[in-house]
């Protein structure tokens, strides 16, 4: 009898043992997995993070297509409407074989070097092009950052001036901005007058006589 009470005894001790190590083992495991699940994320490096959204300069630029020329007009003439697109892309050379090239009217985005008289300011190392200016992003200065209206010269600043011969007189001009603009688009527009007569009857089409063509009355 005594044996048998022993062998209980042990029996029963050896049970909650064993459920004892069963239970901590698998808190444990519990316990690991919890852990697990919460640790925090190692943080992903920023640069590797835009690695590949990096963007070339001047990737996301807009080209103007139009804009109006001669903002708040000082002369009986008003403001002219210009379309930059057809300017730019269509055959609007003189004698309407190729497009017109930026520096021809953007005068200072050319190296200094492919200035012609009178000609004198450059602010750029290269010819401003199509795909330099999608590359770069140095600004394209607006007539009036030089060419200013008359009465309206920023302190420190002094307006261009250029010498003309016409019918062997020699003449200095102060380039203010109607001038600057006039020489630009007058000169081209007559050119190609002559060059293709037939442009003269195309509606919108203007020489330098035809005023109220190009420009809003005041």
């Amino acid at each position: 009898m005594k044996n048998f009470a022993k062998l209980f005894m042990i029996g029963v001790f050896a049970l909650t043992a064993a459920a004892l190590f069963i239970s901590s083992a698998g808190f444990s495991r519990i316990g690991q997995g919890v852990l697990a699940q919460t640790s925090p994320t190692p943080p992903v490096s920023n640069t590797a993070a835009n690695a590949n959204i990096a963007k070339p300069a001047g990737k996301d630029k807009t080209f103007p297509k139009e804009f109006t020329l001669g903002k708040n007009s000082l002369s009986e003439y008003g403001e002219v409407a210009f379309n930059h697109d057809s300017h730019a892309f269509k055959q609007y050379s003189p004698d309407g074989k190729s497009a017109v090239g930026c520096t021809e009217c953007h005068h200072t985005d050319q190296p200094k070097a492919a200035l012609k008289p009178p000609l004198v300011t450059s602010e750029r190392t290269v010819a401003l092009t199509l795909e330099s200016w999608k590359q770069s992003d140095q600004k394209v200065n607006e007539c009036r950052s030089c060419h200013f209206q008359d009465g309206s010269v920023p302190d420190g600043k002094v307006m261009p001036s250029a010498s003309y011969t016409d019918a062997g007189k020699t003449t200095k001009k102060e380039l203010n901005n109607e001038l600057a603009y006039h020489i630009n688009c007058n000169t081209c527009h007559d050119a190609a007058a002559k060059l293709r007569p037939e442009l003269i009857k195309k509606t919108g089409f203007a020489t330098a006589k035809d005023c109220t063509i190009c420009h809003k009355a005041n």
